[in-house]
């Protein structure tokens, strides 16, 4: 891997751990689960959880104790181009939250200050679809990264009229 890509790898890696550590602050009756524990979610439900305003729920009514919690978040825009963010999902934590009954925590924030714009939980299971027709499928990550991934725009998460709306 290049100095370069190990760069914005590891910018990558910051600007994510410093949105889980936002999400988890929102989001009470979860625990932060480390990697060294678990590699394939972020934390776990520790009481049930209801949806609200800020935290909309696709596809469930409730997030029961105990569900496994995986969080992708993205910068509302990226690039010179200001393209909308894109999650990016592994293939191994897909398949370990499925059998599992896990969710993901799909967040937006800022682009820089990584601030909280907006948050839902969709469960693998409808995650699963969005991988199988919209994204074409999983791809690989390259010769030096084991693992497939797919990529898909926060659009199709959110309607960017809900993001618009919390920018204001």
């Amino acid at each position: 891997m290049s100095r370069s890509s190990q760069s914005r790898l590891a910018a990558s890696r910051q600007a994510g751990d410093r949105s889980e550590t936002v999400v988890l602050e929102e989001l009470p009756g979860t625990r932060y689960v480390p990697d060294s524990e678990v590699n394939h979610y972020d934390a776990i439900a520790e009481e049930l959880i209801e949806p609200s305003a800020a935290l909309p729920f696709v596809g469930i009514v409730v997030l029961e104790s105990g569900t496994p919690v995986e969080i992708k978040s993205v910068s509302v825009v990226y690039g010179q181009e200001q393209r909308r963010g894109r999650f990016q999902p592994r293939r191994g934590q897909h398949e370990a939250l499925l059998e599992s009954g896990g969710v993901y925590l799909f967040a937006i924030c800022a682009p820089h200050d990584r601030d909280l714009i907006a948050m839902k939980v969709v469960p693998a299971t409808q995650v699963d679809h969005l991988i199988d027709v919209v994204t074409n499928g999983w791809r690989s990550a390259g010769e030096d990264r084991s693992e497939e991934y797919v990529q898909f725009s926060w659009g199709r998460v959110f309607d960017p009229s809900e993001i618009l709306e919390n920018l204001r």
